[in-house]
């Protein structure tokens, strides 16, 4: 048998072992909202619903970054002829920051809503408080410990990639004390885990 034979045979072996996997190992998106079934914390999310990274509907933020990248338009405040109310531009009070559960880091698809947040830094001269959450899940110790770092990180992306001056915010942290939904389900420790932002007056 040649060298060029035996190739052939490798190629249809591997084709023939791929046919046999299992759907079970595809990539499947029931509710088809673009995040994958194993890494959907909302499973049954109403089609056409904009959602986040983890599958679960989005914030009032996020959603208008989301449709302004859709439409191409950009959250631009100052314009005159803008889409949404100056409200938008500036209340704070809706821009959170989600994370994966025990983590403290940043997830990349949250930098979204840190752009909204430097956006509004950048037309108030205001300091903000940032306060970390968790949801349930650990000792209370553990979980006020994740809630402070949660915190933190999000002031050194906004210090250290951003530029702002670090005396504009304060960090704290809640740990499991303030839960925004049901700890008893998945969906509603996702929303659990967050960074909220608080104008300092």
């Amino acid at each position: 048998m040649n060298y060029s034979q035996y190739s052939w045979i490798k190629v249809w072996f591997l084709i023939l072992c791929l046919s046999l996997i299992s759907p079970v190992f595809a990539w499947t998106d029931s509710d088809l909202d673009g995040v994958p079934d194993i890494k959907d914390a909302c499973p049954n999310t109403p089609l056409y619903t904009i959602v986040m990274a983890n599958g679960c509907p989005a914030t009032p933020v996020e959603t208008m970054v989301k449709t302004a990248e859709a439409t191409g338009s950009s959250l631009d405040c100052d314009s005159g002829n803008l889409n949404h109310t100056s409200a938008d531009c500036y209340d704070i009070s809706s821009a959170v920051v989600y994370f994966d559960f025990a983590i403290a880091e940043v997830n990349f698809a949250q930098w979204k809503t840190l752009a909204f947040v430097k956006a509004f830094l950048e037309q108030n001269d205001v300091a903000l408080t940032l306060v970390g959450h968790t949801d349930v899940v650990g000792t209370p110790e553990f979980n006020y410990q994740l809630s402070l770092q949660r915190a933190q990180n999000v002031k050194r992306i906004l210090v250290e990639d951003y530029g702002f001056n670090p005396n504009r915010f304060t960090v704290i942290g809640k740990g499991i004390s303030e839960p925004v939904a049901d700890n008893r389900s998945s969906e509603g420790r996702s929303l659990n885990r967050r960074v909220q932002f608080i104008v300092n007056h």
